[in-house]
């Protein structure tokens, strides 16, 4: 089938980019980390729509009042979450370290394994290590937790890209210096001990030199950075936008969540909340376009990107079989707003051919949402929407069930598979095997 010109040319740059050693490593470290992800993802729905007091599904179904030992079942799903949340950043660094090892020839076991440890000591807690012998440092963890997880791809990656290459370099170089110095003998283990060596002082003094400037580590210092750059962008439809498009273009990176677009306690979200029950409506609320009422509600359901609309432009337009089996698993999760699946499976992240759309679709929204609240055709949301409410319906829940915020997210949610429709085809004229996970 012809494409269009553009559509080609972007393919044949995804092709260029795809034999990259780095882009390779990286497409590799995102499968291996897949199931782990899917599974933990899993876990979490069940957890924040279910289990949780503030999950869509525990109010509707008011899961509480019938459900026996609610709070071991909460105990023992967070048990499970905290336990593979807590290795997917680090999966990530080994994998992305071996493979990157494996395309030079190098040990890809060794140099995956010196990956896995130089990400966890860029995020060691000092402050924990610093309160070690007082009563206040008591049951602090010695790592930053959060940033082993999802939040932190970007940095695993990083860690795994730039130690694969210097250490798998350096051993080599400790080869031929053998060769060329037969008489000092070096053996497996000094071959690796010494990249090593240098890897941990480098970690070491990078992350206890950040421990001055952050408490999060070099992760929390980039997520701070980012978070306080887009930080209120007020009610200017523009700013929003410009907002929205660059939370995309980060998710995309892997950089998880850097903008939050839940606003059920921003102090605008308040301030409309008690305009609506004062009045009882969300007509004439004093901040109907904010962050909050065009991306939370229009722009980003089901996942940053729209990643919902996604699946459905797979189930309409592929014909990769991997591409569908994905989005048969991780369409529940994406549902209820949880798409990190859906960015490691296919994968999404470091896609070029997908950054488009990924990017696109929520701006498209975001115009269409500004525009109908602007003309008042459609109410801004006002009303606290429970945790995981499924993502077209959060419009309509944040309304007091106003019809027309429903049919203006249905509206979204077709447009966005419009133009997702012509990138996943792309890939499928074009792409020749499966490429998924």
């Amino acid at each position: 089938m012809e494409q269009w010109r553009p559509l080609g040319r972007l393919w044949r740059f995804n092709q260029r980019v795809s034999r990259w050693r780095a882009a390779r490593a990286i497409k590799e470290a995102l499968r291996i980390a897949y199931p782990f992800v899917l599974v933990m993802t899993a876990i979490d729905v069940i957890d924040q729509s279910f289990l949780a007091s503030n999950g869509f599904f525990f109010q509707i179904y008011h899961v509480g009042d019938w459900l026996p030992g609610l709070e071991l079942w909460q105990q023992l799903i967070q048990v499970a979450s905290t336990v593979i949340n807590g290795v997917v950043a680090v999966i990530i660094a080994f994998t992305t370290g071996r493979y990157l090892a494996k395309t030079y020839r190098g040990d890809g076991q060794a140099i995956g394994v010196m990956s896995a440890l130089a990400f966890l000591t860029l995020n060691v807690n000092y402050d924990a290590l610093e309160q070690v012998n007082r009563t206040t440092g008591e049951g602090m963890s010695k790592f930053m937790e959060p940033n082993l997880g999802p939040q932190g791809i970007f940095l695993g990656i990083v860690v795994g890209l730039c130690v694969g290459w210097f250490a798998t370099h350096f051993m080599q170089w400790l080869t031929r210096w053998q060769l060329k110095h037969p008489r000092y003998q070096l053996s497996w283990t000094g071959r690796v001990a010494w990249p090593l060596t240098a890897v941990l002082i480098v970690t070491i003094g990078i992350g206890y030199g950040l421990s001055w400037l952050t408490a999060g580590g070099l992760n929390g210092l980039v997520y701070q950075g980012l978070s306080e750059l887009v930080a209120n962008p007020g009610h200017r439809g523009f700013v929003i936008l410009c907002v929205t498009v660059l939370n995309n273009l980060l998710w995309w990176l892997g950089l998880i969540g850097p903008v939050s677009l839940a606003g059920n306690s921003a102090v605008t979200s308040l301030q409309n909340l008690a305009y609506a029950v004062q009045h009882g409506s969300g007509w004439g609320a004093p901040n109907p376009v904010t962050l909050h009422t065009l991306g939370d509600a229009y722009a980003n359901f089901g996942g940053a990107g729209m990643t919902l609309a996604l699946l459905i432009a797979i189930w309409i337009g592929s014909k990769q079989v991997s591409y569908r089996r994905i989005a048969n698993q991780t369409f529940l999760p994406n549902l209820v707003n949880l798409n990190e699946p859906t960015l490691l499976g296919l994968p999404l992240l470091y896609n070029p051919i997908l950054l488009i759309p990924f990017i696109v679709a929520p701006a498209v929204n975001v115009v269409v949402a500004w525009s109908a609240i602007t003309l008042k055709l459609v109410p801004p949301i006002v009303y606290p929407v429970p945790s995981t409410t499924p993502g077209p319906l959060i419009a309509y829940v944040g309304t007091g069930g106003d019809w027309r915020a429903l049919a203006l997210s249905l509206v979204c949610l077709g447009v966005s598979v419009l133009v997702y429709l012509p990138f996943v085809r792309l890939l499928n004229d074009q792409g020749g095997a499966n490429h998924g996970a």
